[in-house]
């Protein structure tokens, strides 16, 4: 079977789940070898005490579900400010990994790459240098000036020149690529985002640290940092008013430590729990919340979360911020504006007459397994029926 290496820095082993693992475990569920290469760690990662990628660099290579995980080791970080934010350190990030590239992910006798799927931007040129006889695909998952300012656009540039496939998660930010970075529309392909249908066909049962926490529920699943406090005190007092509860999953924040500490028996902050746990915990819940910072538009333009199909999937009514993706995406959820709007849409979505009737419709539409079967049809199409 073909060998697909995907490129992000996420860390292989935390609880944050994103698009690039969802792909590496399903191609590699289908027969795919498949590598995962974690971002080389760097001094900075060292200085700003980013266990996940020291501990995975110590490990050394590991298998796991199929999936073969690598990180090297680079003594030229990547970082925000004048001097390694360009392509040159970009470049040197890779050119001076140990083991080099070739070596890591092509060693012990193991094929190299057919294809190269990176997310991460200024990797695309030196990937190329590194396997020169792979396909490459850049896959764009965030507008990344909102994260790393203007000058990562020069970096885009470069990847999407030295890409042979541009992939992006919504049609949002296939027209900042086409409008603003001059990429040729027919480069550009928008696969979207998803959800594993089949994790929540089973009966659960009610975990534990849910027992004896108040329905109605509303629930967030995610990073807490990127959540509006004043949304979630909204929706914190008119779950209260209704007896329910609010029940935070997620890395937590100060926030929502003082909210927890504010309105005990309402809000229940949980923490982060492994990705294949989060099914169980949402199909206990009525509503879920996608409740983002108002004050940092920009991070959310062309955004797609994926809490979106997870909420779906598990039947919950959606309250969210507003997304530009969803002009095209038409998902069915309840808007919420400001503080005000909050209280009359969590009356809506807990009435009956009112809640939305097509959710479970729209997650079977965003199964990961079709975009797999999009993506082998698209670069491997000699296995489309076997993989």
């Amino acid at each position: 079977m073909p060998h697909i290496l995907f490129h992000r820095p996420t860390v292989w082993e935390s609880d944050i789940q994103c698009s690039t693992k969802v792909l590496a475990r399903l191609f590699a569920k289908r027969g795919f070898d498949v590598t995962y290469l974690q971002t080389p760690l760097d001094p900075a990662h060292l200085l700003r005490g980013s266990r996940g990628y020291w501990s995975t660099w110590r490990k050394g290579t590991f298998t796991d579900g199929n999936v073969r995980v690598v990180i090297p080791i680079t003594p030229i970080p990547v970082r925000d400010f004048l001097g390694l934010n360009g392509q040159v350190a970009a470049d040197l990030r890779y050119r001076l990994a140990m083991p080099a590239l070739g070596k890591l992910v092509g060693g012990n006798g193991r094929s190299m790459p057919d294809l190269v799927w990176s997310t991460v931007p200024g990797s695309m040129p030196a990937m190329r240098r590194a396997f020169p006889a792979a396909t490459h695909a850049f896959h764009v998952i965030d507008y990344y000036p909102a994260f790393r300012g203007e000058p990562v656009k020069a970096l885009e540039c470069a990847d999407y020149t030295a890409a042979d496939a541009v992939i992006t998660i919504g049609q949002t930010l296939k027209n900042y690529l086409v409008d603003e970075l001059s990429v040729s529309s027919e480069k550009v392909e928008v696969l979207g985002q998803g959800v594993e249908l089949q994790r929540y066909k089973a009966k659960f049962s009610e975990p534990k640290v849910l027992e004896n926490i108040p329905y109605p529920r509303a629930i967030w699943c995610g990073v807490l940092a990127k959540g509006d406090p004043e949304l979630f005190h909204a929706a914190a007092e008119a779950m209260s008013e209704r007896g329910g509860s609010l029940i935070l999953i997620g890395p937590t924040v100060r926030w929502a430590e003082a909210l927890t500490k504010t309105m005990p028996g309402t809000v229940y902050t949980i923490g982060s729990i492994p990705p294949g746990e989060l099914p169980a915990h949402l199909s206990f819940a009525q509503i879920g919340l996608m409740l983002y910072d108002r004050s940092k538009r920009a991070v959310y333009k062309g955004q797609n979360p994926l809490k979106l199909y997870e909420y779906a999937a598990a039947n919950l009514q959606i309250l969210s911020t507003y997304h530009e993706e969803f002009a095209y995406l038409n998902p069915p959820y309840f808007s919420i504006e400001s503080a005000t709007c909050v209280h009359s849409a969590i009356a809506a979505a807990l009435d009956p007459p009112q809640r939305m009737t097509r959710v479970t419709d729209f997650a079977e539409c965003h199964d990961w397994d079709k975009h797999v079967t999009q993506l082998t049809e698209r670069f491997f199409p000699d296995f489309g029926t076997t993989a």
